[in-house]
């Protein structure tokens, strides 16, 4: 794809969650969570091209968060985030830092919540309502997996959520972008990029990623059949007590359900 494709396609991904999901709102100053891959630097640049899109007026500020695990230096993003002139702030986590130099052994979900918490604190503290962060369609679709066959849970990724405190509001722009099209735009744009260690680890997560990539190398269109099931559910014909009273009036056909034979197919 040419560069000007792979930017259009970008941004009309972006805006659709952006209207979709009513994301942003005027006033705004967004805390843009930059993990140092090409999700968050792509997520980052579309923002910035986005603010200039829309009559909605809002601020941006790159965040990142250091845990001691980052392949090569964080400063090599600095030229990138500067030429978008947006302000970076740069915080340590405390809590993983310590896990490191102690060499305690812990997983990337140890290091996801206390990422998470130390994002939620600084954002407040620079005064933002919002936090944005580049979760991807692809990462909406393993989560969901993840869910349902480690956590006894149909569950993924909200476009937008709420702090459990109340003082942030949750967003994922590349809720309809996939990684082959963050990827396409990295590489279009030069990104120069930072990898994390535990990236290159064995985890769940990889064996997921990898079993979803065979799986729409085999069948296109599982992918985006994925996504449109998260915006397709059917309350009627899960196990979920609380769902079946409240859809208890409504019947099989408005409900969505399946007809008999096909329920057996």
């Amino acid at each position: 794809m040419q560069r000007d494709d792979v930017e259009r396609r970008v941004l009309d991904a972006v805006g659709r969650a952006m209207g979709q999901f009513s994301m942003l709102r005027p006033g705004d100053r967004v805390a843009v969570g930059v993990s140092g891959g090409k999700d968050s630097l792509c997520l980052l640049h579309a923002l910035v091209l986005h603010q200039r899109r829309v009559p909605v007026s809002y601020e941006l500020i790159a965040l990142t968060i250091e845990q001691g695990k980052f392949t090569a230096p964080i400063t090599a993003l600095a030229s990138q985030i500067e030429r978008l002139g947006v302000r970076w702030v740069v915080r340590e986590d405390p809590a993983t830092l310590r896990l490191v130099r102690a060499g305690a052994a812990h997983g990337c979900d140890v290091c996801s919540r206390h990422r998470r918490r130390t994002l939620y604190q600084v954002a407040a503290e620079l005064g933002c309502t919002t936090l944005a962060l580049g979760h991807t369609a692809d990462d909406c679709a393993e989560a969901l997996l993840r869910n349902i066959l480690f956590n006894g849970r149909i569950a993924s990724l909200p476009p937008v959520a709420q702090s459990r405190k109340g003082t942030l509001r949750l967003i994922r722009p590349l809720v309809y972008a996939t990684e082959e099209l963050t990827a396409a735009y990295a590489t279009a744009q030069g990104f120069r990029t930072v990898g994390c260690v535990c990236g290159e680890r064995a985890s769940v997560r990889r064996e997921i990623r990898d079993f979803l990539a065979g799986l729409r190398h085999r069948h296109p269109g599982v992918a985006e059949s994925i996504g449109a099931a998260l915006a397709n559910v059917s309350p009627y014909t899960l196990f979920d007590r609380a769902l079946t009273k409240a859809g208890a009036d409504v019947s099989p056909a408005l409900a969505g359900a399946p007809d008999e034979d096909a329920s057996r197919a």
